[in-house]
Formats: structure tokens, C-alpha cells, sequence
């Protein structure tokens, strides 16, 4: 292995000793692969290996060409309704939550702060000019700050995010609080709960919609494909095709 060999790894966002650490066990793979190689019996397993690198063509062959009869009638567009009625039908059986979820706005400041008791009205406002400069005031002042006030999350990772570690079970936390504000030594921090869902709870839909239009989008791959086979199959015995493998 010649230094050239290791141009190609990507250190970019590596500090210096993770770096060398990196390389190190990169060499000793590349090595031991070698070592591998040079000590194998390659004559005694030869008709083995000649075997699975032919049916490892042939299947990569038959997947290509597979999606190239796949691209005139491929559509990736799923609609709102498609999603919706997916959804409903589905719902009670693939869509029951493995977790505690929560919609809200979540903050936590260094306790020396400036003006951080002006917070707690920003967070509260549901004014669109207040909420702006919370936006602003986190750019300066945020330890961390979620503020995705429409988005789904795990309640586990809010909480693990966020650093702040409540007194007792999470989840009754989140069924008696809709705000809460603690002030600590280091931090403060805010937690304004505006909606949630319990685990075993049936997911809302915005929450499960990415994930929906990923298994209409497999479904519908796949019904294509069988399309395709299907075709295949019946113009051959139409055409008397006969196919010889060749080795």
C-alpha cells in the first residue's frame, strides 16, 4: 500500500488523532485481507467461487436491466389521498406507537443568559412577531433549542437532547405539565408541550406519512415488477423463446 492508496479517505471533519487511529485500522484490514488472499488455496476453491461470481453477475444483469423496463412506467408521485386512505385502512394494525411523542417548543439557556426571563411570554405568545424573536434570541443565546413547533417527536429524545432529567416517570411528566420551567445551576430550561401522544396510542398521520408513501412507493415497485415478469413469461411461450444458459 503506497500513501496514494490513502488519498481517497475522507479525514475532512476528523481531528488529528481519530485520524491516525482511522488510518491505522484501515491498513490493518487492508492487510489482513491480503494476508487473506495470499494464503488461500485458490486452486481447491476455485469452481466454488467461479460459481457465486457467475450468479452474482447474472442476478446484477437481470436487477439492471430489470430497472431500465422499470423507468417508462414508474411514478413516484403519491398523493394526499393515497397516503390518507392507506392510513385509515391500516392504521389500527401498523401504526401504534412504540413510544411516547410530543409537539412543542423546547429551550434550554445558560442560567446567565441576557433578558431570559423575557422568555418564558415569547415562548408562550403564539404571536408570529414573538415567535420570530425567539428564533433571533436562540441564534445568540440557545444552549439548544427545538423549536419545531410542528413536528412529531420522541418524547425520550426531547428529553435526552434537551439535558433536563425530570423527577419521577417521563410519561406522567407529560400528562400533568403543558409547560415547564426549571431553573438549574448551569442551564434553564423551558418545555412547552403542545400536543402529545402516548405509547400504544394510534400515531397521527402526519407523523407516519413519510413512512406511508415509502411502502405505497415498495408496494407499487413491486406490482411492477411482477408486471414486467409476467410479461416476460407470456411473450416467450408466445414466441416459443427458448433460453440456454451459458456458463
Amino acid at each position: 500500500m503506497y500513501p496514494s492508496d490513502l488519498a481517497s479517505i475522507d479525514l475532512l471533519h476528523t481531528d488529528v488523532a481519530d485520524g491516525d487511529f482511522f488510518i491505522k485500522k484501515y491498513v490493518e484490514e487492508w492487510a489482513c485481507k491480503q494476508l487473506l488472499i495470499a494464503q488461500a488455496d485458490y486452486a481447491s476453491m476455485q469452481p466454488s467461487i467461479d460459481v457465486k461470481l457467475n450468479d452474482y453477475k447474472n442476478d446484477l444483469l437481470a436487477y439492471h436491466f430489470l430497472e431500465i423496463l422499470i423507468q417508462p412506467e414508474w411514478n413516484p408521485y403519491v398523493s394526499l389521498e393515497e397516503v390518507a386512505d392507506y392510513y385509515q385502512k391500516y392504521k389500527q394494525r401498523d401504526f401504534m406507537l412504540p413510544h411516547d411523542i410530543v409537539k412543542g417548543l423546547f429551550l434550554v439557556l445558560p442560567s446567565k443568559a441576557a433578558s431570559i426571563n423575557a422568555v418564558r411570554s415569547l415562548i408562550l405568545s403564539n404571536k408570529a412577531a414573538d415567535q420570530a424573536k425567539l428564533q433571533a434570541y436562540c441564534k445568540s443565546y440557545g444552549h439548544t433549542a427545538i423549536l419545531e413547533t410542528n413536528k412529531w417527536l420522541p418524547w425520550e429524545a426531547v428529553l435526552a437532547k434537551t439535558g433536563y432529567r425530570p423527577v419521577g416517570d417521563a410519561t406522567r411528566l407529560l400528562k400533568t405539565n403543558k409547560f415547564i420551567h426549571v431553573a438549574g445551576r448551569k442551564h434553564t430550561y423551558f418545555l412547552k408541550i403542545d400536543q402529545y401522544k402516548l405509547a400504544q396510542d394510534i400515531a397521527p398521520l402526519e407523523a407516519v406519512e413519510d413512512r406511508i408513501r415509502a411502502i405505497i412507493l415498495h408496494k407499487r415497485k413491486l406490482d411492477l415488477i411482477n408486471k414486467i415478469k409476467c410479461k416476460l413469461l407470456e411473450d416467450a411461450k408466445k414466441n416459443n423463446t427458448c433460453v440456454i444458459q451459458i456458463n
